[in-house]
């Protein structure tokens, strides 16, 4: 698998030479020590990570590629859904709309969802 940093790349590079960038996914990938299973439905992107305390990791070793993947993504007109279970917590890309917690936490176009982070934090979804 391509580092994080070639794959932000590489979608960068179709998202600007090609015509509409179109994600058609089904997998399972590991990133550090974390399960996340990746889907499309429809026309989103979905990452489910398993659990909040995993989605601050990861955020954590992230944050500076965030905001330049949610970039590309809304270059491609692509959104992704960070998922814990039914909880959307984050969305990158065309739909998301950052506001003050975004700001906070210095994550640039990325939105943070407190209607799905404190449900899914509970274990109420």
């Amino acid at each position: 698998m391509a580092a994080s940093g070639d794959l932000v790349s590489t979608i960068e590079g179709l998202a600007r030479s090609g015509p509409d960038l179109s994600v058609t996914a089904n997998l399972s990938v590991t990133v550090e020590n974390i399960d996340l299973a990746i889907s499309t439905v429809d026309d989103r992107i979905r990452v489910q990570v398993p659990s909040v305390r995993a989605g601050f990791r990861l955020l954590r070793r992230e944050h500076e590629r965030l905001p330049v993947l949610s970039g590309v993504l809304s270059e491609a007109g692509l959104t992704a859904e960070i998922r814990v279970g039914n909880a959307v917590i984050a969305v990158a890309g065309t739909d998301a709309a950052p506001d003050r917690l975004s700001r906070l936490l210095s994550l640039g176009t990325v939105e943070v969802r407190l209607r799905g982070l404190v449900p899914a934090a509970l274990r109420l979804q």
